[in-house]
C-alpha cells in the first residue's frame, strides 16, 4: 500500500537508453498520426485545459502542480486513445450491435427517433447510466478486464487530465456497452452527439482536483467528491461509486459511498504503473495482479 497520496512515479526523467529512445519515437509517431486523423482533438485538449485549470486553481482540493508527474503521458492518452478507442468501438458496434439491431423491431426505432430531442436525450442518459454502471462494475469483478481498467486506477494525483489515463481496450469495452443500446434502439445522431459531449465534460469534471461538493445535489449528479471515493486506495472505497453520471444508480444497487465532507486519504493501486504511453499499453498483458480497487 502506498504511504503518500502524492508520491510521484518514475516518469520522463529516467536516463535515456536506446530502447527508451525507440519507445519515445514510437509514441511520438502514434501521437502525430492521431492528430492527423482527428485534427480537432488538440483544440479540444486546449479548450478543456482552459476550462478546468483555472477551476482547479480557484477551488483546489489538494495542493499539487498543474504539470504534475506523468502529465505528458496523460496528454498522449488524451489524444491517441481517442483514435484507438474509436476503432474498437466501430468493431464492437458492427459485430454485436448489428446482430442486436436485427432483433429489435423497426417500429421501436421509429418511435424512439420520432420523439422530441429533449425526451431522447433524457432517455439516453437513463439507458446509458444503467448500462455504464454494470459495464464499469464488471471491469472490477472480471480479472482480465480489471487488468486493463487498472491502468485508469493507477492515478495517484487526481485532476481533470487524469480522466484521460485509460487503456483503449478498457475504454472500448465500457463505451461499447453504452453506445450499442443507443444504436440498437434508434436514438438520433443529435442525441449521440449531445450524449458524448455531456459525458466527456462530466468525466473530466469528476476527476478534477476541486473541493466542490454541490450540497444535496451530490446524490443526484456525480461530482468530484463522489468519484474521488471510487479512486480511493482505502478499504472503505473499494467497489463503490461505479456510476458515471448519477449517484442514485449506486444507491439503487447498494454500492454508494458518500460520507459527508470526507475525502479519501490516498488514491491509486498498490501496483506500480510503468512510465510512458506504450509501456502502459503493454502493462495489462504483463501484469499478474488481479486485485480490484
Amino acid at each position: 500500500m502506498e504511504t503518500s497520496t502524492y508520491a510521484p512515479h518514475a516518469d520522463e526523467h529516467d536516463a535515456p537508453t536506446r530502447s527508451g529512445i525507440l519507445v519515445g519515437l514510437g509514441t511520438l509517431a502514434l501521437f502525430l498520426v492521431a492528430l492527423a486523423v482527428r485534427d480537432g482533438i488538440l483544440f479540444g485538449l486546449v479548450v478543456a485545459a482552459a476550462i478546468f485549470v483555472p477551476i482547479e486553481r480557484l477551488f483546489s482540493l489538494h495542493p499539487q502542480h498543474v504539470f504534475r508527474a506523468g502529465w505528458r503521458t496523460d496528454v498522449v492518452h488524451f489524444v491517441v486513445n481517442n483514435v484507438l478507442t474509436t476503432v474498437g468501438l466501430v468493431v464492437a458496434v458492427v459485430a454485436v450491435g448489428g446482430s442486436l439491431h436485427a432483433v429489435v423491431p423497426d417500429g421501436v426505432r421509429t418511435a424512439v427517433a420520432s420523439q422530441p430531442w429533449a425526451a431522447q436525450f433524457g432517455e439516453a442518459l437513463l439507458v446509458t447510466s444503467f448500462a455504464g454502471y454494470w459495464a464499469h462494475r464488471t471491469t472490477h469483478r472480471v480479472p482480465w478486464l480489471w487488468r486493463f481498467h487498472k491502468v485508469h486506477h493507477s492515478i495517484r494525483e487526481m485532476d481533470w487530465l487524469a480522466a484521460a489515463r485509460l487503456h483503449p481496450v478498457d475504454q472500448a469495452f465500457t463505451r461499447s456497452c453504452v453506445v450499442i443500446p443507443l444504436y440498437v434502439l434508434g436514438f438520433s445522431r443529435a442525441t449521440f452527439g449531445a450524449f458524448l459531449v455531456f459525458t466527456t465534460l462530466q468525466a473530466l469534471f469528476i476527476h478534477a482536483n476541486v473541493r466542490l461538493t454541490f450540497g444535496p445535489l451530490r446524490y443526484v449528479l456525480a461530482t468530484p467528491e463522489f468519484h474521488h471515493w471510487h479512486h480511493g486506495n482505502v478499504e472503505a472505497a473499494y467497489d463503490t461509486n461505479f456510476a458515471g453520471e448519477f449517484p442514485f444508480v449506486d444507491k439503487l444497487f447498494g454500492t454508494l459511498h458518500l460520507p459527508h465532507r470526507e475525502w479519501p486519504e490516498r488514491y491509486g493501486v498498490d501496483d506500480e504503473l510503468p512510465s510512458g504511453y506504450l509501456r502502459q499499453l503493454a502493462w495489462p498483458f504483463r501484469s499478474s495482479s488481479t486485485t480490484s480497487g
